[in-house]
C-alpha cells in the first residue's frame, strides 16, 4: 500500500470519527503544570481549558473533576450533574457555565480546608474529542504573628513563641553569629479544630552575659519567612530591677503613714481654731473688761462736771 493511500484512509478516519486528538493531536487540554498553591479558608480555582475549534454542543459534552476516586463535581446533559458527588464537596464547587463554549472547564473551589489537598484530574469530553490531566493541589495558611512569652528563674531564662498556620514550617534559633542552636530548644506540634497547625518553639538559655537570639520561622509554599530578634540582659541588670522593686513596696508603707500623720495634723489645727477650749473665753471677756473699764470712769467723771452722756 502506498504512502498516499495510507495518508487517504487515515484522513477519511479522522473526518468520520472526528477524533482529532488522535489524528492530529489538535484536541489538548491545559492544566497547571506546578502546584496549585490554595490559601485555606478562600476559594480558589482549579483551572482547566480545552479547544472548541468552533464546534461545540453543550449537550454532549462530559466534564469531570475528581480527587483520586472522590467525584468533586460532574456535568453533562447541559447541566450540572451532583448525584454523585462527595459530601466533602457539597454546595463548594460550582463551573462557569458561560464560559464552557469557549473552552473554559475551570472549577472554583471554595472555603478550602487542608484535608482538600490532593491531586485533581480534569476529565474532557466532547465531539472534538476526549482527554483528561491531573495536577496536585496544596492547602496553605499564612502563620500568624508570634505570641511571645518569657519565664524566668534564678539560673535561666525561657523565651516561648507560639504561631498558627499550614503546612508545617521549618523553625530555627539562631545565635549572634547566624549559627544555629540546637541545645535548650524545643518545638511541638499541634492541630487545631480547623486543621492548621499550632507550633510553639521555646529556647532556654542559663542567665549571663549579654546576648542576642534571632527567632526563624519558614513557610514553604507561601515563601513566608517571620524573623524576630531577642536581646537578653546580663544577669546583674534584671537583678538590679528586681532590687529596686523590692526597695519600692518596703518603702511604700512608711509613705502612706507619713501622709496619714501629717493629714492628721492640719485636721487637728483646723478644729483648734474653730472650737476653742473655756479657758480661751474667759481671757476673751477679761480682755474685754479690762478696754471697757477707762470708758465708765471717763463717763462718771464728765456727769460729776454736767456733761450729757447719751446712750
Amino acid at each position: 500500500m502506498s504512502w498516499d493511500l495510507r495518508r487517504t484512509i487515515i484522513s477519511f478516519l479522522c473526518l468520520f470519527f472526528k477524533l482529532h486528538s488522535f489524528c492530529n493531536g489538535e484536541f489538548e487540554i491545559k492544566v497547571p503544570s506546578a502546584p496549585l498553591v490554595a490559601i485555606h479558608g478562600h476559594s480558589t480555582v482549579l483551572s482547566c481549558t480545552f479547544p472548541v475549534n468552533g464546534a461545540f454542543d453543550l449537550g454532549s459534552s462530559v466534564i469531570t473533576w475528581q480527587r483520586h476516586l472522590e467525584v468533586v463535581h460532574s456535568f453533562y446533559h447541559s447541566r450540572d450533574q451532583l448525584d454523585l458527588q462527595s459530601r466533602r464537596y457539597a454546595s463548594r464547587t460550582s463551573l462557569y457555565h458561560s464560559e464552557l463554549e469557549r473552552g473554559n472547564a475551570s472549577l472554583r473551589l471554595d472555603r478550602t480546608t487542608p484535608e482538600d489537598a490532593g491531586e485533581y484530574t480534569c476529565a474532557i469530553s466532547t465531539l472534538t474529542g476526549s482527554q483528561k490531566k491531573s495536577f496536585p493541589v496544596k492547602i496553605a495558611a499564612f502563620y500568624t504573628e508570634p505570641h511571645l512569652q518569657v519565664s524566668t528563674s534564678p539560673q535561666s531564662v525561657e523565651l516561648k513563641l507560639t504561631s498558627r498556620g499550614y503546612p508545617a514550617p521549618k523553625v530555627r534559633w539562631l545565635d549572634a553569629t547566624g549559627a544555629e542552636l540546637s541545645n535548650g530548644t524545643q518545638t511541638q506540634l499541634l492541630t487545631d479544630t480547623q486543621g492548621l497547625y499550632v507550633v510553639s518553639s521555646s529556647l532556654t538559655q542559663e542567665r549571663g552575659a549579654n546576648s542576642t537570639l534571632t527567632f526563624l520561622l519558614w513557610n514553604k509554599d507561601l515563601h513566608q519567612e517571620i524573623r524576630r530578634e531577642f536581646s537578653l540582659l546580663a544577669e546583674a541588670a534584671i537583678v538590679l530591677r528586681d532590687e529596686s522593686r523590692s526597695a519600692l513596696y518596703a518603702l511604700l508603707p512608711v509613705a502612706i503613714l507619713t501622709v496619714l500623720g501629717i493629714l492628721g495634723i492640719i485636721l487637728f489645727l483646723k478644729k483648734s481654731r474653730c472650737f476653742p477650749g473655756p479657758d480661751s473665753t474667759a481671757t476673751r471677756e477679761e480682755n474685754t473688761s479690762l478696754k471697757t473699764a477707762p470708758q465708765s470712769s471717763e463717763q462718771e467723771q464728765k456727769l460729776k462736771n454736767g456733761a450729757t452722756v447719751l446712750y
